[in-house]
């Protein structure tokens, strides 16, 4: 059954707060933005207005980085496919470009994990 709200043709894992995923578009400097969701084919993350302006505009393909920790990151390519701006912050759902990179399918592996971890993982 198809879920009209849900845009993405894979499921979207959300990110724990607990987790220390974030990412940085190196383009936007070195700010760090939220990571909201990721899936198979895309992430969701927010980003903060830089003075007022949002620099992301659909359409546009850029890198982002992934960070796993302070210091451990996947370079990946992305492509901004909706962005919807809500006060001072920019709502932006990409997918993922490259996907026979070394990169992509690492990724792959941290979405299967992710899986796993809400399948067998236990909250306190």
């Amino acid at each position: 059954m198809s879920n009209n709200n849900e845009r993405r043709k894979s499921n979207r894992r959300e990110i724990l707060e607990n987790f220390s995923f974030y990412i940085q578009i190196p383009k936007l400097g070195q700010a760090r933005h939220r990571v909201q969701d990721v899936s198979e084919t895309g992430i969701g993350f927010m980003v903060e207005s830089l003075g007022g302006v949002f620099t992301l505009a659909k359409d546009e393909k850029l890198e982002l980085h992934l960070y796993l920790n302070q210091s451990l990151f996947l370079p990946l390519k992305i492509q901004v496919a909706r962005q919807e701006q809500k006060e001072e912050t920019q709502h932006v759902g990409a997918a993922f470009l490259e996907t026979e990179s070394n990169q992509y399918k690492t990724l792959l592996s941290l979405v299967n994990f992710l899986d796993q971890l809400s399948d067998f993982g236990q909250k306190i």
